[in-house]
């Protein structure tokens, strides 16, 4: 087992990069620590983020929905509950209106802080935690960044 200080900061540092909350004005691997996605989020339209470059693509909104799905997900794993997940739901959204645009971003922020509250909650970093955060970690940056082309893309 790793020390927890050792593991958390950084994870949380990582995290808030990840989700463009960072205070950092410089980013690990993203422009700025504000460069992640609720800050990138923000500025797209509910239009924009319903409209796949093509067909068969995915769209913001459904990346979106699918972190949302990661986040509470790892939720109910902290919360000790052993949820079987439904990845094929996962990407049922692909548009979303004005208001369930707002509110998908309002629950991806929540779903954030809650996140970093189990971090900060954690005691033990035992191997498999320290796996499944760090894949956590990974899965959000490949959606940040798929998002973020996409709105390069689609500008």
């Amino acid at each position: 087992m790793i020390n927890t200080e050792d593991f958390k900061q950084p994870l949380q540092r990582l995290l808030a990069e990840t989700f463009g909350v960072s205070e950092s004005q410089s980013g690990f691997f993203l422009d700025t620590g504000q460069s992640g996605l609720l800050a990138m989020i923000a500025t797209i339209s509910a239009e924009a983020a319903s409209a796949p470059l093509r067909p068969e693509h995915e769209t913001i909104a459904a990346h979106c929905a699918h972190v949302l799905f990661l986040l509470r997900l790892f939720d109910q794993y902290e919360q000790g509950q052993q949820p079987v997940p439904d990845w094929e739901a996962s990407w049922a959204t692909h548009s979303v209106g004005a208001d369930a645009w707002a509110q998908l971003r309002a629950d991806l922020q929540t779903a954030y802080t809650t996140a970093i509250g189990h971090v900060q909650a954690r005691s033990e970093w035992p191997e498999p935690a320290v796996a499944a955060w760090m894949m956590l970690l990974a899965h959000c940056s490949y959606h940040v960044g798929v998002i973020d082309k996409l709105r390069i893309l689609a500008a």
